[in-house]
This record gives structure tokens, sequence and C-alpha cells, in this order.
């Protein structure tokens, strides 16, 4: 289920040359995969949405996890999936040139990282 942010990049450049509608998730994902963040976190996708988790899991769709979706208006869903209520899930739809930013507000957010983060 898990899978390295190389192969997720090349699933969407394949969409996106099919159709420009997945072109702002592809940027996002290629964003994701070129950061000091993609050798700590993980992701997988399911038919068109992208999903990250903090820790490599086996079973990726039990816990938290954090579901971003490209609707047609070139806009983005953050979600966030701590409970199976939907009305009770954090989510907010952003532009599509704010994605990368707001994925890395979002990891600050959640503690998932803090905002003097260094690769090593």
């Amino acid at each position: 289920m898990i899978r390295k942010w190389d192969d997720i990049c090349s699933d969407y450049e394949r969409l996106s040359s099919n159709n420009n509608k997945f072109l702002c998730i592809y940027n996002l994902v290629v964003s994701v995969r070129d950061s000091k963040y993609s050798n700590h976190i993980y992701g997988w996708t399911s038919v068109c949405d992208l999903y990250i988790v903090q820790n490599k899991v086996s079973n990726p769709y039990v816990g938290p996890r954090i579901l971003i979706r490209q609707f047609e208006s070139n806009k983005l869903e953050f979600r966030y999936i701590d409970t199976y209520y939907a009305d009770r899930q954090w989510n907010r739809v952003y532009d599509r040139y704010d994605g990368f930013r707001k994925l890395q507000k979002l990891f600050f957010d959640l503690h998932w990282f803090y905002p003097d983060f260094i690769k090593y």
C-alpha cells in the first residue's frame, strides 16, 4: 500500500499528461518528493486521491492520515482523517498555488514536524 514518492509522481504525471485536471496535484507531489519531508512521511494513492501518513504502517487506512484530493476547479482539498465521522474531520480547500505551503503548515499544526526541521 505505501509507495515510493517517485512512483506516486509517475502516477500523477501519467494522469496529468492525459488530463490537465491533475496537474496541480502532480505539482504538489513533486514538491513533496523533492522536499526535506519525503524520507519522513509515507504516501499512497487510491484512484486519484493522495494519502499521507506520518509512520510507515502495514494498513494505513486504520490510523490517522491526510487525504488530498483535487477538484475540477483546480482547488485542492486537504482532509485530516482521524475519525470515521466525516463531519468531525478537519478539512480545507485551497487554491492550487498554495498546496505545498498549506501542506507544510498542516504538518506543523499536527506536530508531525516543526518549522526548523532539518533533513538528516
